[in-house]
């Protein structure tokens, strides 16, 4: 009994011992009154003083349909949709393109953003005091840079491979504009194209203003891979739902006006780059067409005139159901391999031969060239004056599709 009155009292020392005395919790936090509040004007103040150091983040948006009507395997009829199976979305070839040199460098060339400025004079306390700093806005026209003691307008800089990359300072002269790296001191004059001889190459510049004489400006010419990295890291494109052939596009960046009008150029971009490959598609295949058509008809007369010469010596061959749905089959397969041929050389315009499209091709060919030998040996069962009556016929038939 003792023993067990023992425990009891053991086991309720322990849970008081558990439990969380909010009292003396609330006592300590009160001696400590002062250390709690000067962490948590701390912690208010270094928020409000990042927040206005640290531009603010904006974003814009964009939607793109993908017309499939006129692309894939589709195009080609039912009876290819059904032996290829489901085609992969082709918004999710599309997505990659738009990330492509081939649609962003058009954007970039157009909007010279390879072209950086920057303000010098602006440090830390600065970024704090005005809470925003204004950034460049490059337009078809050029770069520009508010300062505040006037704008910077640059509409040309082109230089060599060397100097990609490396930063100059411009700055307002009496007579136009100083361009300096360190090394090399080149005097121009404003509104002009410019051009000079460096240690290191060629440089190209046309300057149309400048803030007031003696405020420095830094310019740099970007490499084509760093500004497209840079375009990229800030542009996420995705394919909004699944199969549903519609493509979203957003971008961040500190500039809304900026990001709007990249944004918009990226889709322009596309659009012209789309409709580019759909007419040089477009042409190439009447090319084909043109050269194919005249020697098919000739295939076509000849088998004709064959086929007629046979029925004229021999009569009408009679030749079992067996046989005629043997042939109407061997057709159709002649069609279909016809047709999937087109389309595997049209897609290994596009892509590799791994491409999912490509090898799914490549296995409905087997497939249908395993059941076409099987059909063949059928037939060559057959009497030999109706196996000539099937082949003359399947071979006119073919010619005349």
């Amino acid at each position: 009994m003792n023993k067990d009155t023992q425990h009891t009292a053991k086991t309720t020392t322990d849970k008081d011992d558990d439990e969380i005395d909010l009292m003396a919790l609330l006592l300590v936090l009160l001696r400590g009154w002062k250390v709690v509040v000067v962490f948590a004007v701390l912690g208010v103040l270094l928020g409000v003083l990042y927040s206005r150091y640290v531009n603010p983040t904006f974003k814009s948006d964009a939607l793109i349909q993908i017309e499939e009507n006129a692309q894939g395997i589709a195009a080609l009829g039912e009876s290819i949709s059904e032996l290829v199976g489901s085609e992969v979305s082709k918004a999710q070839t599309e997505t990659e393109l738009i990330r492509s040199r081939m649609i962003l460098e058009p954007v970039i060339d157009l909007l010279h953003l390879r072209i950086r400025l920057a303000d010098p004079n602006i440090g830390a306390l600065d970024k704090i005091k005005y809470d925003r700093i204004a950034t460049q806005m490059n337009t078809p026209e050029g770069v520009l840079l508010e300062t505040d003691n006037g704008q910077a307008q640059i509409s040309q800089f082109n230089v060599s491979q060397a100097y990609l990359n490396q930063s100059f300072t411009l700055t307002r002269s009496a007579t136009g504009f100083v361009l300096s790296n360190g090394f090399d001191e080149f005097k121009g004059q404003l509104g002009q194209p410019q051009s000079f001889r460096g240690v290191d190459g060629q440089i190209q510049i046309t300057v149309n203003d400048l803030p007031a004489a003696g405020y420095p400006i830094h310019i740099l010419k970007q490499s084509l891979k760093t500004t497209t990295d840079g375009i990229n890291s800030a542009l996420s494109v995705v394919e909004k739902g699944k199969q549903t052939g519609i493509i979203e596009l957003s971008m961040t960046g500190s500039d809304q006006r900026q990001i709007t009008t990249i944004l918009k150029q990226i889709v322009l971009s596309y659009i012209d780059q789309n409709q580019s490959r759909g007419s040089a598609e477009t042409t190439k295949t009447l090319a084909f067409m043109e050269t194919q058509i005249p020697t098919l008809k000739e295939k076509l007369e000849s088998s004709e005139a064959t086929f007629n010469e046979f029925r004229k010596k021999y009569g009408t061959i009679d030749v079992g159901k067996e046989a005629e749905l043997l042939l109407a089959e061997n057709s159709q397969i002649d069609a279909q391999l016809n047709e999937l041929k087109l389309k595997k050389a049209d897609l290994t315009t596009y892509y590799t031969a791994e491409h999912p499209l490509v090898t799914q091709i490549n296995e409905q060919l087997q497939v249908l060239n395993r059941r076409k030998q099987e059909i063949d040996s059928t037939i060559a069962g057959l009497p030999e004056i109706q196996r000539e009556f099937l082949k003359l016929s399947e071979d006119t038939a073919i010619n005349r599709e």
